[in-house]
This record gives structure tokens, C-alpha cells and sequence, in this order.
């Protein structure tokens, strides 16, 4: 198996595209052009009834397993099984170098396995031969230092899985994160094969692991890794443990430094972690999504090592239980928006046999009094550039999607605008009324746990959802062919075949791995790789904008998306009908800016980062808000209390709540009209002669 070689990892195909590339750069393995364009591979297809088309694992060559068969999970870690580590994930990425995408499968207590891409869709099991743990050679851990000890069996559960450059040697390394064992991480040797050196490096974490979020928070052009966890042990921290973030020290090698950075929530109970710059400042920001009664929190990139959690000022609401997440600009205005996925069901019969109850209980909680209140259903925050995000998931008719455990907004059908995937389904039906009534009489938690475990799995088909414009979404998973039934977990999208569109691959509880080709044979596209030099090797946390004659599009490269996987660290963008970009401009983690013009579309460009020191990056000025409170300076500031009863109860089938009845009138006054206020005041002092002369002024009644 060949080396890659690091500027660039693919070879050079005809002369660079009409526009302002002309920026000569020296790096380490000498000269190159600052974007270097190569021909898409012909589309895949023919294209059948559907968007995308399953390929058989017989043909594919990725054949898999996710086997469950550890009886502690139904017995001594029925609680860390259930309520933290069901599910596990899947990687993208190409770690040998020769242009192709390869594809790492997590394995819950089975073996995890690499596909190497051979081409034409076809992959080789090169499990073995890459040095990763199951294979013949049984001992593969003696002699590693700090390796753990051989009574540690790859049956141990695994979750997420990331593909990453740790080192910036310009290789892909694998970071493996596993449940009550201490995580993996494999250094890329650059000879097709990997060593496991978590230990010497820092991140042999042993916790509820869910995956490793990979990102530069402090711009030094290392990648550092925060990693969510979740339950792990119910006994001795039944509401979960703290998350932990590692320093990248500038060689490789980490350090956890949570407690120096601000990071003092003691119990979490994540599923996923997402770096997203929310006020577009450059420094990346962290979005973690808790499950169950444990908030969400957005930590803002304080720019001095340190976070501060602004989850309470950011968003309106969370939801209750957060489960995977996403980032992407869904209405194409320049601004990076944010999803985040709970379990509410899409049918009033599913919600009303699980949910509604459960719902009726929270409503009636402490919950409510949050300053970001948690209600049971997804939530899309809408980036204004203020700020403060506005919450749209109800109006874009995304806010239920079942049990969804990894979104991914991904323009699919290559027309422009992000659409949204989601996985769905649960290893049993726990919040059943008919399963749960079954279980009141029964006195034996043995016995109990026996019966939830004959139960069938919640088995629901995944869901997609294709954008409209205007904050529309209709569903579409059966016309695209992505209604795939199962129990579905982690997702990773990327290009597979190199024709410009997204396939992807996700895993399954108790079942093969699935394969989707993307047979899309309309909208011209374009893939964007960057190779860093000041910042890291892949670009990772950079900023990409394109214009073309239908208006802006922006994307963030972040490798750790949806639910415990990664995808192939590239920026896909498609175009419609457009065959040219007329802007395409690179906002890199060091600072530098890099623009260029005219770019024809149907190309996939490798970028490099300019060698010399970077310019400030200008950052578009926060909107100034046109209102201003000043209520309390008119004495108008009057406290609304709300008397507390839960109707849900004594009415479980009440669409709506009306225990909330909220203050009679909300006025505000507008600093755009002076006269506003001497008016208000003269309202108040019963002076005449103002109000009907040029202004208004904005009068609280009582109801």
C-alpha cells in the first residue's frame, strides 16, 4: 500500500480554472499551487425510482456485524446500556491518501472494521493488515507502551469513531472512544497500518466516551478534542460524569486541562459534542447536547483558553432530551444555523402510546422555570447575526422526527439548499404505556428487565427531509430511498465514488452496516478540500463561502457531526443549475483569508493555506437591535407570576397548555423615534398636546 503524500493527496488533472490563483506557496513538500482543481469522476447511476440506491454488502465488499451480545447489558449495566451507551457510529475518511474515501464501522462488542476504497464501489476488509485489535494476531497489544492489559477484550462496548490528524504529519489518524474502557487512538504509520498509542499521547480516557469532538479552540493550529460522556457507572454517578477537554501541547500529545478552561458541569449526560462558531467571531465555540433532565450547554470561546457557558442568553428553548446535532446555514443568508434532535414522535398514535405522558410530567416540572425552558421536541436555531438565536423547528415542520439519534443537514439532492437526515429507532420500546403497565406488577427487577428484553426493538424507518426554501421542508425518505428500517445510529456522509454528490454510510443496531449511493443526476456541484500550513493540516474549524448568481451559501468544517461519527473532512456544495462560482473565499483557524474568482463548477479544488503570516480576517459587525428595554426606567417594569397547575394530568389529551396566561400586553419603544420617550412621559404626566403630533407611544393595559 502506497504512502500518500501530503501537498497535494491527489494528482493534478489539466490546467487551473479561469481566476485569481496565481499565489505561489513553498510548504513541506515543496512548491504548489494554492488551489489545484481536478475533474469529477462521471456521475453514478444509472439513476433508478429513487435518489439513493442500497448496495448489497456482497457487492460492496463492506461487510459487518454490530453485535449486542454482552449479558451485562441486561443485567449489572442495564442502566448504562439504556440510559447512555446504546448506540455507536461510523467514519469517513481517507486515511492511505490515493484520492478515495475509506470507511471505518464501530462494532458495539464485535470487532470494528476498516475498508480500504478500491474504486467502482468496491471495498477490501483491511482490518488485519492495518494492526487494528481482533485480528489473528491476538496479542497485538503486547509491548505497546501504556497498552492496557490483555485481559481488556475487544467485546468491551465501543461508540464513536473519528477520523483526525493528530499529529498535523498530514495522515489520518483514528480516534475510537469506548464505554467503562479506556479509549483508542491509532496513529497513521503512513504505510497502511496504525499504532495504538492513547496512552502515550494523553486520551486513554476511561469513561462513558461518546466520541471525539476535534477542533483548534485556541488557534495554535493543533487540533484539541473535547469528549462528551455519558452514564457509564449508575451506581456510583447515577446522573453521569464530566465531560473532559484536551490540549493538543504542539506535538501530538495531550493534556486535559476541564477544569482550567471553565468546564465545571459535574454531571452530563451527552450524546454528542459540536464545535460551531455561533457569533462568527473565528474562534470556535462548543455546542453539547444532554440528555434527559441535564440542560444543554453552549460554551462561548472565551479566546483566552477558557469557556463560559451562554446557553440561557443564546436560545429560547432547548429540547428535553437532546440526542445528535448538526450545523448548517438551512436559509442560505451567510449565517451558520444549528440543529439539535430530541424524540418527539410524528404521529399523534406513537406519541400518545410513549410520549405524552412522559411530556405531561416534565410540563409540570422545574423545567419550565429554566431560563432556556426544555420542551420535547427538536430545535433549529436561526443564526441573525445578533447573537441571540431565534427557534424555527416547528415552523419548518422539522420539529419531530421519532427517536432520531444522528441529524445531518447535507444538500442532497445538489440543488442549493441543506437538507436534513435523520436516523431513527431504539433498542426497545421503553416509554410503551402497554409495556409499562406490564411491568407495575412485577416485583423482581430481574424479572422486570427479563420481560423489556423479549419486547421487540423499536424498529422506525429513518427519515429525510428535502428543503424547500422559505423555512419549508417536506419529508421525502421513501421518494429518495432513505426510509431504511431500521434501528439506525450513527451516520457519515461522503463522496465515495468522487462524482461531487454525498453517499453515505450508517450503522445499525444488531445488523449490517448500511451503504447508499447517491445517484443524483441533476445540480452541478463543487467539493472543497483545504491542506493548512499555519493551521492544521486538514482545515479543520475553517469557514468556506461561495456566490454564485442565486446568492450565498457558507459552510464550517467540522469532522464530529450528527451522532458518535465523522464524515469525510471536505466542504460539499451544490449549485443547481449554476455552472459557475463567482466567489469562493477561505476564512482558515490562523487567521488568513484566501479568495478566489470564477471558478468553474463540477470540479473538486484542494485549497493550501498561504505560507506567509495571516491578515486579520474581517468579521461582519453584530447587528445593533433597534429596541432597547426600558421598562423599568418608566416604571413599567411589572413582575408577571403565573400561578402553577398541571392540567396535562387531569387532562393527558389537552393539545396545548393555558396554565401559562403571561402578562397582558408587552410594549417596547423603538430608539429609532427621539420623541418616543418625552412623548411616553408626557402621557404619564397627563401633559397634552404630543401624542397626536408625529409619535406613539406604546401603553400596557390591563386584561
Amino acid at each position: 500500500m502506497r504512502t500518500a503524500p501530503f501537498l497535494p493527496p491527489h494528482p493534478w488533472f489539466g490546467p487551473l480554472a479561469t481566476g485569481v490563483f496565481a499565489v505561489l506557496l513553498s510548504a513541506a513538500a515543496g512548491a504548489a499551487e494554492a488551489l489545484v482543481p481536478e475533474p469529477l469522476a462521471p456521475r453514478s447511476g444509472p439513476r433508478g425510482t429513487t435518489l439513493f440506491a442500497t448496495l448489497a454488502p456482497a457487492d460492496t465488499g463492506i461487510v459487518t456485524d454490530n453485535r449486542y451480545d454482552d449479558p451485562k447489558m441486561w443485567r449489572n449495566l442495564y442502566d448504562a446500556f439504556v440510559y447512555g451507551s446504546s448506540g455507536c457510529g461510523v467514519a469517513i475518511g481517507d486515511y492511505d491518501g490515493d484520492g478515495r474515501p475509506d470507511v471505518f464501522v464501530v462494532s458495539k462488542t464485535g470487532r470494528c472494521r476498516l475498508f480500504r476504497n478500491l474504486g467502482n464501489w468496491k471495498f477490501e476488509d483491511v482490518s488485519d493488515r492495518a494492526g487494528l485489535p481482533g485480528g489473528d494476531a491476538g496479542g497485538w497489544m503486547k509491548g505497546l507502551i501504556g497498552a492496557p492489559a490483555l485481559t481488556d477484550p475487544i467485546d468491551l462496548w465501543k461508540q464513536g469513531a473519528t477520523f483526525v490528524d493528530v499529529n498535523n504529519d498530514g495522515r489520518l489518524d483514528l480516534y475510537v472512544c469506548r464505554a467503562g474502557a479506556p479509549n483508542w487512538l491509532f496513529i497513521n504509520q503512513g504505510d497502511g497500518t496504525f499504532k495504538e498509542e492513547a496512552a502515550a499521547r494523553g486520551l486513554a480516557l476511561s469513561d462513558g466516551s461518546v466520541v471525539g469532538a476535534f477542533g483548534d479552540y485556541d488557534r495554535d493550529g493543533w487540533l484539541d478534542v473535547y469528549v462528551p460522556t455519558n452514564l457509564a457507572d449508575s451506581g456510583r454517578h447515577p446522573a453521569g460524569q464530566p465531560d473532559r477537554l484536551f490540549h493538543n501541547r504542539g506535538d501530538g500529545t495531550f493534556v486535559d486541562v476541564s477544569a482550567a478552561a471553565g468546564l465545571s458541569k459535574t454531571d452530563t449526560s451527552a450524546h454528542s459534542a459540536t464545535w460551531w462558531d455561533y457569533d462568527g467571531d473565528g474562534w470556535p465555540d462548543l455546542y453539547v447536547a444532554n440528555d434527559y433532565a441535564v440542560p444543554d450547554l453552549l460554551y462561548h470561546n472565551n479566546r483566552n483558553g477558557t469557556f463560559t457557558d451562554v446557553i440561557a442568553r443564546v436560545v429560547p428553548r432547548t429540547p428535553h432530551s437532546s440526542m445528535g446535532a448538526d450545523l448548517g446555514d438551512v436559509d442560505n443568508d451567510g449565517l451558520v444555523d444549528f440543529f439539535v434532535a430530541d424524540m418527539a414522535a410524528t404521529t399523534h398514535e406513537k406519541d400518545q402510546r410513549g410520549m405524552a405522558q412522559i411530556r405531561v410530567l416534565f410540563n409540570a416540572s422545574e423545567y419550565d422555570a429554566q431560563p432556556s425552558p426544555q420542551f420535547m421536541r427538536n430545535a433549529l436555531y436561526l443564526n441573525n447575526g445578533t447573537g441571540r438565536m431565534l427557534e424555527a423547528a416547528q415552523l419548518a415542520g422539522i420539529a419531530r422526527t421519532d427517536w432520531t439519534w444522528s441529524p445531518r443537514l447535507e444538500d442532497l439532492d445538489n440543488d442549493g439548499r441543506l437538507d436534513l437526515h435523520t436516523t431513527t429507532g431504539m433498542v426497545r420500546e421503553f416509554h410503551n404505556l402497554d409495556l409499562l403497565a406490564r411491568i407495575v406488577g412485577i416485583e423482581s427487577f430481574e424479572e422486570t428487565r427479563r420481560l423489556i428484553r423479549a419486547s421487540p426493538p423499536m424498529v422506525e424507518p429513518n427519515l429525510a427531509y428535502r428543503n424547500l426554501g422559505d423555512l419549508r421542508f417536506e419529508e421525502c425518505g421513501a421518494a429518495w430511498g432513505l426510509d431504511q428500517n431500521f434501528v439506525s445510529f450513527g451516520v457519515a456522509f461522503g463522496d465515495l465514488d468522487g462524482d461531487g454528490d454525498l453517499d453515505l454510510v450508517h450503522v445499525n443496531y444488531e445488523a449490517g452496516a448500511t451503504v447508499l449511493r447517491n445517484d443524483s443526476d441533476t445540480g452541478h456541484r463543487l467539493v472543497v478540500a483545504l491542506r493548512g500550513v499555519g493551521s492544521n493540516r486538514y482545515g479543520i474549524g475553517a469557514t468556506i463561502r461561495i456566490e454564485t448568481a442565486t446568492g450565498p451559501q457558507v459552510r464550517q468544517l467540522v469532522v464530529a457531526r450528527g451522532y458518535s461519527s465523522s464524515s469525510e473532512p471536505v466542504a460539499h456544495f451544490g449549485l443547481g443549475d449554476e455552472t459557475t462560482v463567482r466567489r469562493l473565499t477561505v476564512e482558515w483557524p490562523s487567521g488568513a483569508m484566501q479568495t478566489f474568482e470564477n471558478l468553474s463548477a463540477d470540479r473538486r479544488v484542494t485549497i493550501t493555506e498561504p505560507a506567509a503570516a495571516p491578515a486579520p480576517v474581517p468579521r461582519p459587525a453584530a447587528l445593533s437591535s433597534q429596541f432597547v428595554d426600558v421598562g423599568a426606567a418608566q416604571g413599567l417594569a411589572v413582575e408577571s407570576r403565573e400561578g402553577r397547575f398541571a392540567e396535562g394530568r387531569a387532562q393527558a389529551l389537552i393539545p396545548f397548555r393555558f396554565s401559562r396566561r403571561g402578562p397582558g400586553l408587552a410594549g417596547a419603544i423603538s430608539t429609532a423615534t427621539a420623541a418616543t420617550s418625552s412623548c411616553l412621559a408626557a402621557r404619564r404626566s397627563n401633559r397634552p398636546g404630543c401624542c397626536g403630533q408625529g409619535s406613539k407611544a406604546v401603553i400596557p393595559r390591563r386584561r
